[in-house]
C-alpha cells in the first residue's frame, strides 16, 4: 500500500553497473534473502525426490528379481484377439476373409482362424494362456484321476448291494422289539452311507477338477465337460453296480433271480435321484437354507446380507442337465426290462420343471450367459447313445427269459427220463411264439391299422411252420 521511491537517477546508477535481481541493491519487489531462501528449498526438495525415486526404483528392481526366480516360465502372448466392430456385416465380412487361407498367410503369414466370440462374463481370461495341446493333455490327465475315483466309488457301491441282495444283514442277530427295530434301522442307514459316498465322491471331484486343472478357457466349455463326465461316471457307477451280481454263478445274464438284485438296484438309485438328490440337495439346498436364515441376517453390510441372501448358480445348469441325461440313459438302457423306470423318468421331468423355475427365478443369481452347448450335447449325444442302448439291451432282455425257460424245460425233461428235450425252440422264435396271440388280436382290433393284419400273418406263417416242424 505504500508508494514505491522513484527510480535511481543515471548518475547514481549507472547500466554498465545495474545489479542483478536478488543481489544488494537490486529489483526492491524481490527480496535477495527470500529468493535464495526458496531456491534452497527448492533444491533441497529436488534432490530428496530424486533420492525417493532411486529408492523406489531399486526396490522395484529388486521386486522384478524376486518375482522373476519364483515363476517357473515367462508369459507369453495366448495367440488369441478379440475385435470389436461397428456393425454385424463387418465382423461377417472379416469372418469369411479369414477363413480363406490363401488369404490369411497372403497378409497375416500364417494361417489364421475366427469365430464369434463368447460373451464377456463366458470368457475366462486367466486360462487363455493354454494351449489346445496342453488342456488336452490335462483332460486326459483328469479324465484319468475321474476313472479311478469312479471305480473306487463302483467298487464300494457294488459289494454293498450284493451284501444286501445276499440277504447277510438279515443273518445278523439284533434282537426284538423297540432295540432291534432301532439297530436294524441303524444298519440299514450305515449299508446306504457308502453308496452316498460313491456318488458324493463324483459331485465333488468333477468341478474341482474341471476348475484347476482342465482350465477351460470358456465357462460353457467348463459346463460341457462336468456335464459330459459327470453322466458318464455316473452311468458307469449304476450299469457295472447293477452287472456285479452276474459274477454271482446262481444268477445267469439277466435272468429272473438278476431282477431282485442288480434291477432292484437301477430302480432303487433312480428312485433316490428322483427325490433324495432333486428335492434335498437341488431344490431344499440346505447349504444356501441355512446361509439365507443364520448368516446373512446377522451380517454387518448390507452388501454382505445381500451375498449371503442370494445363492450363486455357477454350474447349477450342468448338474440339471447331467442328472436328467442320467435318467435318460438308465430309463431307456433297462426299460425294457423294467417298464418301472419309464414312470419314475416321467415323475423325475414333471417335477424338475417346477424346481428349476423356482431355483432360477427365486433363489439363484442369473448364471453367467453361455451358447446351447449343454442342450446341443444332450441331442446329439445323450439321446442318440440312449436309444442305441436301448435297442441293444432290448435283445438281451428277450432273448435271456425264453432261453432261461427252455433250460428248465430241458432240465425237468431230462429228469423226468424223456429221450428228447420238452422243447427246442430258439429263443428268438419261442419269444416270437408268445407274442404272436397278442400281435394277432392288436392287428385284428386295430382301427388306426398301427399293425395291419397282412403283416402279421406274414410273421405268424413262417413262425407257425417252424412251431410245427418242431412239434
Amino acid at each position: 500500500g505504500e508508494t514505491p521511491p522513484p527510480p535511481p537517477s543515471a548518475a547514481s546508477a549507472p547500466s554498465s553497473t545495474r545489479s542483478a535481481p536478488g543481489e544488494p541493491g537490486g529489483n526492491p519487489y524481490m527480496p535477495g534473502a527470500s529468493v535464495a531462501a526458496a531456491a534452497t528449498a527448492r533444491e533441497q526438495r529436488l534432490l530428496l525426490l530424486r533420492q525417493a525415486v532411486q529408492q523406489a526404483s531399486a526396490a522395484l528392481a529388486d521386486h522384478d528379481r524376486e518375482s522373476l526366480s519364483m515363476v517357473k516360465r515367462r508369459h507369453v502372448g495366448t495367440g488369441l484377439a478379440f475385435v470389436s466392430f461397428s456393425s454385424p456385416e463387418e465382423a461377417t465380412h472379416a469372418r469369411t476373409a479369414l477363413s480363406s487361407p490363401s488369404y490369411t498367410r497372403a497378409y497375416c503369414g500364417r494361417r489364421l482362424a475366427a469365430r464369434r466370440a463368447p460373451e464377456p462374463s463366458d470368457v475366462k481370461w486367466e486360462n487363455l494362456e493354454v494351449t489346445r495341446r496342453e488342456r488336452w493333455r490335462r483332460q486326459l490327465a483328469s479324465t484319468g484321476v475321474m476313472l479311478v475315483v469312479a471305480s473306487f466309488g463302483t467298487a464300494i457301491i457294488s459289494v454293498v448291494c450284493y451284501i444286501q441282495g445276499k440277504n447277510v444283514l438279515n443273518s445278523l442277530t439284533l434282537g426284538d422289539g423297540m432295540r432291534g427295530t432301532i439297530l436294524s434301522l441303524l444298519v440299514n442307514l450305515s449299508v446306504m452311507l457308502p453308496v452316498i459316498l460313491g456318488n458324493v465322491m463324483l459331485f465333488v471331484s468333477v468341478p474341482l477338477l474341471a476348475e484347476k486343472l482342465e482350465r477351460h478357457t470358456t465357462f460353457t466349455g467348463k459346463e460341457l465337460a462336468v456335464m459330459l463326465k459327470l453322466v458318464f461316471f455316473q452311468v458307469y457307477n449304476s450299469v457295472f453296480a447293477s452287472l456285479a451280481f452276474l459274477f454271482d454263478p446262481s444268477i445267469d445274464l439277466f435272468a429272473r433271480p438278476w431282477y431282485t438284485t442288480g434291477g432292484a438296484l437301477i430302480a432303487n438309485i433312480l428312485f433316490g435321484d428322483a427325490i433324495f438328490i432333486q428335492v434335498v440337495l437341488d431344490w431344499v439346498r440346505v447349504g444356501g437354507l441355512f446361509s439365507r436364515l443364520c448368516l446373512a441376517p446377522r451380517a454387518k453390510t448390507q452388501l454382505q446380507m445381500d451375498r449371503l441372501y442370494v445363492d450363486d448358480a455357477d454350474i447349477y445348469l450342468a448338474f440339471r442337465v447331467q442328472l436328467a441325461g442320467k435318467f435318460i440313459i438308465l430309463a431307456l438302457m433297462f426299460g425294457t426290462a423294467i417298464p418301472l423306470l419309464y414312470l419314475l423318468a416321467a415323475f423325475y421331468f414333471w417335477l424338475a420343471g417346477w424346481i428349476d423355475r423356482y431355483n432360477l427365478l427365486r433363489r439363484l443369481s442369473p448364471p453367467p450367459r453361455t451358447d446351447a452347448a449343454l442342450t446341443r450335447a444332450l441331442c446329439l449325444v445323450v439321446f442318440p447313445l440312449g436309444m442305441a442302448l436301448h435297442a441293444l439291451m432290448a435283445c438281451l432282455f428277450f432273448s435271456s427269459l425264453p432261453a432261461e425257460d427252455a433250460a428248465e424245460a430241458n432240465a425237468a425233461a431230462a429228469a423226468a427220463g424223456a429221450e428228447e428235450p420238452a422243447t427246442s425252440l430258439s429263443p428268438p422264435i419261442k419269444s416270437m411264439s408268445r407274442m404272436l396271440p397278442l400281435w394277432d388280436r392288436v392287428s385284428r382290433t386295430s382301427r388306426l391299422g398301427v399293425v395291419p393284419l397282412p403283416l402279421a400273418a406274414i410273421v405268424q406263417q413262417p413262425a407257425r411252420r417252424k412251431l410245427a416242424g418242431y412239434r
